[in-house]
């Protein structure tokens, strides 16, 4: 019987779009300057100040990183598990499941098959282990070829063939809602080059949505934020996609992406209750993104406040 009550976890193991960026050395370097010559005046000013205290004192663009991998997201309810995506991020967390010992049965999410969605599956532990079977779930006629292509000899020195766990493609039509244990999957189609998918999970009372990779942006904005309105609805958690400031979706029209603004301005449409902001540019550095955010929140503050607002980092958690 179903736990309606029960607690539902998400954990952001990549949050960057389009190719992985680790932290940049001289980035690093200027990190470290900053946080010794703050440092030096807080002590200067009060010596007796612990070093837990200064560190809690720092802005989120010093105390943390964004994070560098690529798409991958982590749903979990009690024994229950759904993955969105398959990018870099999921190297790690293939090694955190190996660490928890999941065995069995795991289902994959795929919202499209660029790159950065699905550059981690040939590093996802769980796929070289006998006995697991990994289910695909899209709306993606083909996906099973676009994962073999991706494995060639000419890019990649292992088959598609040859990972050991047992493979299974679902396929569904986009609109199309389906069942994955306690969990009630909807489709619902984004606009993006290729196409990409949307999948509203609810469990009980409470609903997740992941919708990365989507444009919104243009002269019929507004008519397409009502059109997605039954869709999106009161969703507990949205993750979408932010990753442009307001004049690079001006000057990416078509590239697939929303302004961080916009996301904004959608969720607040839709109801939402929470807002993450996820597949941030690889070329902005941290503090360009937390200032992107603080855009993002002031413009929040318009509306009195009306959602509440975080930034997906990656290896964050959060409770629904």
């Amino acid at each position: 019987m179903l736990n309606e009550d029960a607690s539902v976890q998400i954990k952001y193991w990549g949050v960057r779009g389009s190719l992985p960026s680790p932290l940049d050395p001289r980035d690093y370097r200027s990190r470290i300057q900053e946080v010794l010559k703050r440092s030096k005046s807080a002590w200067k000013e009060n010596p007796d100040l612990s070093e837990e205290a200064m560190f809690d004192s720092l802005p989120p663009y010093l105390a943390g990183v964004v994070g560098g991998d690529t798409t991958c997201v982590e749903l979990r309810s009690g024994e229950e598990q759904l993955i969105f995506d398959l990018g870099t991020g999921a190297r790690r967390l293939g090694y955190d499941m190996l660490a928890r010992g999941h065995k069995g049965d795991l289902h994959v999410l795929m919202t499209h098959t660029h790159w950065d969605h699905i550059q981690g599956w040939p590093f996802f532990a769980p796929g070289f282990i006998p006995g697991n079977h990994v289910h695909f779930h899209s709306c993606i006629p083909d996906c099973e070829q676009r994962f073999t292509r991706q494995q060639e000899f000419e890019y990649f020195p292992l088959a598609f063939k040859d990972m050991q766990a047992e493979r299974t493609f679902h396929t569904y039509d986009q609109g199309d809602s389906f069942d994955i244990g306690s969990f009630k999957v909807k489709t619902e189609a984004l606009i993006h080059p290729g196409g990409s998918t949307s999948y509203r999970v609810d469990q009980g009372k409470k609903t997740f949505i992941f919708a990365t990779d989507t444009e919104f942006y243009g002269p019929e904005l507004k008519a397409l934020i009502k059109k997605k309105k039954p869709f999106f609805k009161g969703a507990d958690l949205l993750v979408m996609d932010a990753q442009y400031s307001l004049k690079e979706s001006e000057q990416k029209i078509g590239w697939g992406h929303t302004a961080m603004v916009i996301a904004v301005d959608c969720a607040i449409e839709w109801g939402v209750k929470k807002l993450a902001l996820t597949h941030h540019e690889p070329a902005h550095d941290d503090a360009s993104t937390y200032r992107l955010f603080e855009e993002a929140l002031e413009h929040n503050r318009q509306y009195g406040d009306a959602l509440e607002i975080t930034l997906a980092r990656q290896g964050e958690v959060m409770d629904i």
